[in-house]
């Protein structure tokens, strides 16, 4: 059984972990550098809403939810979501989305838009879409992958 909190400073250390762990990978962050857990607290304090799911006690995932772009645009959101390697494969992220897609609504954004849905990650594409996003473009060769490689990404959206 999970359950879903904001964001606690209990949680920091591991959400820097795991946040990191994503970075390292390299196939679905386009960010490369490395935070501190100070960094990472300025950032997560950046944030609209920062929620945290966690699994008897456990951190298992989180998003950070923010405008995705500034002014006249501000009404659409982005978020990103980073799930502990032990906990994946246990529909944890689509969890987080729709979790993420309730307090966006709430915190009064009218849409949710993802700017570089990396095309191979399959799992990410396919939850996204079983919550009701569509690509509404494609950028060629615009993720630089781990190893010097290219991948399409793709823009996806949803009205809220």
């Amino acid at each position: 059984m999970f359950t879903f909190e904001n964001y606690q400073r209990k949680y920091l250390a591991q959400m820097t972990k795991v946040w990191n762990e994503v970075l390292k990978d390299g196939d679905a962050f386009p960010g490369e550098k490395l935070f501190t857990e100070e960094e990472f607290e300025t950032y997560v304090a950046e944030q609209t809403i920062v929620r945290c799911m966690t699994i008897k006690g456990n951190l298992a995932g989180f998003y950070v939810l923010h405008p995705n772009n500034i002014g006249r645009c501000s009404h659409i959101a982005n978020a990103s979501y980073c799930i502990d390697k032990s906990y994946r494969g246990r529909k944890i992220f689509s969890n987080l989305v729709e979790d993420s897609l309730i307090h966006a609504k709430a915190q009064g954004f009218t849409g949710m838009q993802y700017n570089a849905v990396v095309t191979s990650n399959l799992p990410a594409i396919h939850t996204y879409q079983k919550n009701g996003f569509t690509t509404v473009g494609t950028i060629p060769a615009g993720f630089r992958l781990k190893d010097g490689g290219y991948s399409d990404m793709y823009i996806m959206y949803k009205d809220l």
